[in-house]
């Protein structure tokens, strides 16, 4: 077949959706080549016909893109998806940190006493947070403490995060950026590395931040960051504020991207809906297709409340873009939602192996990225606009009361990895109705092909379960769906869009 008639195979296929796999263009063709070979056939025209091409599994996703949205080149993608394979805080960012600790102890960075009271401060911090107590940042080692801990995991943790904003089509090629609760800059830190690694895209950030000490690091960093990565990045001087009494009126408007990373569950003093109301009133500040970011620990207590709090944020106007999808078009219950994203551990920073020396050094070590998040919108956008067809044979997860040891047809999106082992495999799923939670597992004893049904779906996307056994578990007090020998599992086609009626008020 001839490049020409691929291309205008191409052009129909994102004519009639925004959002399509690579698998289907092969269908469309006749063709028996391989997904590899048929994705670089295509890559030189995606440009010109606005789209966008990511890998899926065995698969690609074909994405239309939106007027002015940032575009990575092959080799740009090609070096951060490098980075997440081997996970590291960059050398010249580690070099900054060790730079900040000597300039406000006056001793080497890894002076033993200098060690010894971050140890002490990240241990304090440590204790405060599983008592649900607000841990404080007033003194110097309590912030250097974060910087050593807690810093390098949330670093690499939102490059993630922004590479999925990228990759949804959500970035702009010259960017506004408002950080709420900015710390010592982790986001800022995170976005300039991305965009400098990359080599496409510019941004203009803008911070908040209500600790004096997280501000002189923010400034002893950000900036210097920004330098090293040829500026084009520009960082505005942090605002000095509690984000929970700063008025809109003080920020900058037409934010691109609003970031709320590790904050709103430190509003301890709030009731959910409190945090939403906040979140619903600096959401003004946003521009018309702005994107908002929440991200919280993936702990129960931390994970849950940040799921209540934006589907409360939702009642109030906003869209949730992605992950949860609302495929019967019901409001969901987030009370028992505890969902969260796992990625390949970091490897440990100069900082963190010196502090491990000591005695019980593994308390210092903190590798494991492990995070709840999602992204909202102003103006209804959703990741997937797909809904159940009518008349289609599923069950409802609200209604497998009824169908307990029976074997049923079910469709969800996977808001899990495999939270079991390699043995019993335990997937999260969910399709947005109200019910206890739900749970696809694939038993220790199934063997074939079906042993790694779930293994590539993305987190976020959705599957058709057809022939999947209903169990009740009792201590749990949750629903399981046993993958069977004769279980088929399909991955949903899912078009992309504006959500106007995709979610229940």
């Amino acid at each position: 077949m001839s490049e020409r008639d691929i291309v205008a195979a191409l052009e129909r296929r994102a004519g009639a959706k925004p959002e399509f796999r690579l698998s289907e263009l092969q269908k469309d063709l006749g063709t028996g080549q391989s997904p590899e070979h048929l994705a670089g056939e295509i890559r030189p025209h995606l440009d010109t016909l606005g789209l966008t091409l990511r890998p899926s599994g065995d698969d690609y996703v074909i994405i239309r893109r939106g007027a002015g949205c940032l575009t990575v080149d092959d080799a740009g993608r090609e070096r951060q998806l490098a980075f997440f394979r081997n996970p590291e805080v960059p050398g010249y960012i580690q070099r900054l940190v060790e730079s900040y600790i000597v300039r406000k102890t006056g001793k080497p960075w890894d002076d033993p006493a200098v060690l010894d009271r971050m140890a002490n401060a990240i241990l304090v911090q440590k204790s405060r947070y599983w008592k649900e107590q607000r841990v404080s940042y007033r003194k110097a080692y309590q912030v250097l403490g974060y910087l050593a801990y807690h810093a390098p995991v949330y670093l690499v943790q939102f490059e993630h995060i922004f590479w999925q904003v990228i990759n949804q089509g959500l970035a702009k090629p010259n960017m506004r950026i408002l950080d709420l609760g900015t710390g010592p800059g982790v986001v800022p830190l995170a976005v300039i590395d991305l965009l400098g690694r990359i080599g496409s895209g510019s941004a203009e950030v803008y911070a908040v931040e209500r600790s004096q000490e997280h501000i002189e690091a923010y400034n002893a960093l950000v900036p210097a960051a920004a330098a090293e990565q040829g500026n084009t990045v520009r960082v505005e001087k942090p605002i000095r504020g509690d984000i929970g009494e700063i008025t809109g009126r003080s920020l900058p408007d037409r934010i691109d991207l609003m970031v709320f990373s590790n904050v709103l569950g430190e509003l301890r003093h709030m009731e959910i809906e409190q945090r939403a109301d906040l979140v619903v009133a600096l959401a003004g500040r946003l521009a018309p297709d702005g994107t908002i970011v929440v991200v919280e620990p993936a702990d129960l207590a931390n994970a849950t409340a940040m799921r209540q709090t934006v589907r409360a944020i939702a009642d109030r106007g906003l869209t949730i873009h992605s992950p949860c999808s609302f495929i019967w078009g019901t409001a969901c219950n987030p009370a028992r939602c505890w969902t969260f994203e796992q990625k390949g551990d970091i490897r440990p920073t100069r900082l963190m192996e010196r502090l491990a020396e000591g005695k019980d050094g593994y308390r210092f070590m903190n590798v494991d990225i492990k995070y709840s998040s999602a992204l909202l919108r102003k103006d209804a956008l959703v990741q997937h606009a797909y809904r159940v067809p009518s008349g289609a044979k599923f069950a409802r997860f609200s209604h497998l009361r009824r169908h307990v040891d029976r074997t049923i047809n079910a469709v969800a999106a996977l808001m899990s990895g495999n939270l079991g082992d390699d043995r019993t495999k335990v997937y999260k799923v969910c399709d947005g109705t109200p019910g206890d939670p739900v749970y696809a597992v694939i038993p220790a004893t199934l063997r074939g092909p079906n042993r790694d049904a779930l293994r590539d779906i993305a987190y976020g996307e959705i599957v058709q379960l057809y022939g999947v056994l209903v169990r009740f578990n009792k201590d749990h007090g949750a629903y399981n769906l046993v993958v069977l020998p004769g279980t088929r599992v399909e991955p949903v086609e899912c078009p992309a869009g504006n959500g106007a009626g995709t979610e229940a008020a």
